[in-house]
């Protein structure tokens, strides 16, 4: 009986038993990769909501000219906006120092990248804003 199915059919057979365990595979690593990539978002946004550590607040407020040259804080996805009473007060090199990838001075506003930490930082600033000393 086995001898009467076709050569044709036969090689079906044997690519279905050979691909098989291979799109199994390719399920369960796109499983386990979308598991690792929710874990760590919930890890950032964990750290993101936590309050902010009082020596970033300072240090960053220090590299825009401190508390009072800050009039506006914007995040635009990876980049944080800053508009500043007097662009001489910021320290353009601190900054590059923390972290900053590409850095732009338009008038009295200072655009700064900073990737995936931009939510972070921008927490920062405002909370160094908007705290009374």
């Amino acid at each position: 009986m086995l001898l009467n199915i076709s050569s044709e059919i036969w090689a079906y057979i044997i690519l279905a038993i050979a691909i098989i365990p291979i799109i199994g595979l390719m399920v369960y690593a796109i499983i386990v990769a979308l598991r690792r990539s929710s874990k760590m978002q919930k890890q950032r946004e964990k750290e993101i909501s936590e309050s902010s550590d009082d020596t970033q607040i300072e240090l960053f407020m220090n590299v825009y000219g401190g508390k009072d040259n800050i009039k506006d804080v914007k995040r635009e996805m990876g980049r944080i906006s800053v508009e500043v009473e007097n662009i001489e007060k910021v320290d353009v090199e601190e900054l590059k120092n923390l972290g900053a990838t590409g850095i732009l001075l338009v008038g009295n506003v200072v655009k700064s990248a900073f990737g995936d930490r931009a939510p972070y930082i921008y927490n920062i600033l405002i909370n160094g804003k908007d705290k009374n000393d």
